[in-house]
């Protein structure tokens, strides 16, 4: 079975994604780059990992999250697989990092939103433990206008690099169900 890199822009339904193929393949564990990430943020500040700008490991965080992904895919010798779920890597580093014969590379996003739209299905999604809980309204709109931009960017991006590049915008539940069947068929064709 293939391993699965989902990226892409916030909201846009990777971890839903992640969790409905693990729901189907019980084999399948999930890595959270953002948990991952926020615990950098916790126990080394120093370490500048955040979203926004700063040297340190910033900037190496995809290679350690694609160092983390594939040994422990190595480490586990084949007794179950992982999904990588994360936002923040471009498609580019994406491709350089994760584009391998053992990965399927897919990315998420919203690029046809309204940023009203997106503010609307953040707050619909939240829940407690998102740090969009404890953000005021323009703070999360501007976090959907970001989104929509890097959305719109990524899937220019995806499509020149050949990454498949998912759209949902609208109905998602129903994208996300379409594009699960397709990795049915991916992952069926793989055994």
């Amino acid at each position: 079975m293939k391993n699965i890199a989902i990226f892409g822009s916030s909201r846009s339904g990777k971890s839903t994604l992640s969790k409905m193929i693990c729901k189907k393949y019980p084999q399948y564990h999930i890595i959270i780059g953002d948990d991952i990430r926020h615990a950098f943020q916790v126990v080394l500040p120093n370490n500048h990992i955040s979203n926004k700008g700063g040297s340190g490991m910033k900037d190496d965080f995809p290679n350690f999250l694609a160092c983390l992904f594939y040994k422990s895919i190595k480490r586990n010798k084949g007794v179950f697989n992982y999904i990588i779920d994360t936002c923040n890597i471009t498609p580019q580093k994406a491709k350089e990092l994760f584009d391998r014969d053992d990965t399927i590379l897919l990315f998420l996003g919203t690029p046809k939103q309204t940023i009203k739209q997106h503010f609307d299905e953040v707050r619909k999604y939240e829940t407690d433990s998102d740090w969009t809980s404890r953000r005021t309204d323009e703070e999360i709109i501007e976090h959907s206008k970001h989104s929509i931009e890097k959305s719109i960017e990524q899937e220019k991006e995806c499509k020149k690099l050949g990454i498949w590049y998912v759209d949902t915008s609208f109905n998602r539940n129903e994208v996300l169900n379409e594009t699960l069947k397709k990795l049915d068929k991916i992952i069926l064709e793989d055994n």
